[in-house]
């Protein structure tokens, strides 16, 4: 009797054991990301990681780096991804495509400043150009689809050139623009950051504009889809809660960021602080964000650029954000 009573006891012993909560046991969430390569959103890798913040929020999180910013629309588009990034134009047109589409921002990420160094610039090497309104009859290169399109298109209606006056020499990444521009196949791109530390390499490289010339406050944001937000939006809300922590470390070190960029991404210190001064980087969405998100869908349908007209704001979902950051939302 004895001896049953003690094996009921560890019996009874057992099951309160596992109905208790396996702290640390369980398994991370795996999210799939996409980045531009060497771009200041892909330093949330590695920064995450080195720190552990990913882990403290129970994720797993899975990058994948792309040239451009809209390559991770398309891939976000096709399922490949549950988190893409883009420039505001880049994103606005791709929405404006199609009838109905179910991409969603759901933050804020970058706003990319004027007056720095390393800003974005307007680039030439052909001598004949000695201000914007030279370019007519000229190639320009730049990124299809991306917010080098808008910067080109703003600046050539500022300057007073007809557009189709001026070729458009399609490239598949900064680099590969420095080495048109280097060759005078092109007259003049748009560079910012290691791209123009490249460009300012060349003897015969000037700069006949800015960010400022075409009164443009373009801002970086972040995107997923309506059907993954609304169906995991636990998990959503915990990377966002990550991503401030880490864009956070990011603002208060950037030299410590720089030396964990380099570190476990092997690209140079230096490259990263330049692309850091040239971005201001936030998580949260204000009404200074959907203005501008407003003044460009606006003008890309008076323009062209935009075929189907929709309201900013239906493409909008910032349900997660408020939760993970109470007060970073402000906006009519």
């Amino acid at each position: 009797m004895k001896t049953l009573n003690k094996t009921a006891a560890i019996f009874i012993f057992l099951l309160a054991a596992l109905a208790l909560p396996m702290y640390g046991a369980e398994k991370p969430v795996t999210i799939r990301v996409g980045v531009m390569a060497g771009e200041t959103d892909s330093f949330v890798a590695p920064i995450g990681e080195e720190l552990g913040i990913f882990k403290k929020y129970g994720l797993e999180v899975k990058f994948q780096a792309f040239s451009a910013g809209i390559n991770t629309v398309d891939a976000l588009t096709l399922g490949q991804l549950d988190f893409g990034m883009a420039a505001d134009f880049a994103i606005l047109n791709r929405i404006g495509a199609t009838d109905k589409s179910d991409l969603r921002i759901y933050t804020k990420f970058a706003l990319a400043k004027a007056g720095t160094p390393f800003s974005w610039k307007f680039y030439v090497t052909d001598d004949s150009v000695k201000s914007p309104a030279d370019l007519s009859g000229k190639s320009v290169a730049l990124r299809k689809g991306t917010v080098e399109e808008y910067w080109t298109a703003r600046l050539l209606e500022v300057a007073g050139v007809d557009p189709k006056s001026v070729k458009e020499l399609p490239i598949g990444s900064p680099q590969e623009g420095v080495a048109v521009l280097k060759s005078k196949q092109a007259a003049g791109m748009w560079g910012g950051g290691q791209a123009s530390v490249e460009l300012s390499k060349i003897a015969s490289v000037r700069t006949i504009a800015d960010l400022a010339t075409i009164n443009s406050q373009t801002v970086t944001v972040l995107l997923s889809t309506q059907k993954f937000l609304s169906e995991n939006k636990e998990v959503v809300v915990n990377y966002i809660k990550a991503l401030d922590e880490i864009v956070r470390f990011i603002n208060d070190e950037p030299e410590k960021t720089a030396e964990i960029v380099q570190k476990r991404t092997n690209i140079p210190a230096d490259q990263v602080l330049v692309n850091l001064e040239r971005n201001e980087i936030e998580v949260g969405f204000t009404q200074a964000t959907i203005d501008t998100l407003d003044a460009i869908n606006k003008w890309g349908l008076e323009f062209g650029f935009i075929k189907n007209t929709f309201e900013t704001r239906d493409y909008v979902n910032v349900d997660a954000l408020k939760e993970a950051i109470p007060g970073s939302v402000n906006y009519k």
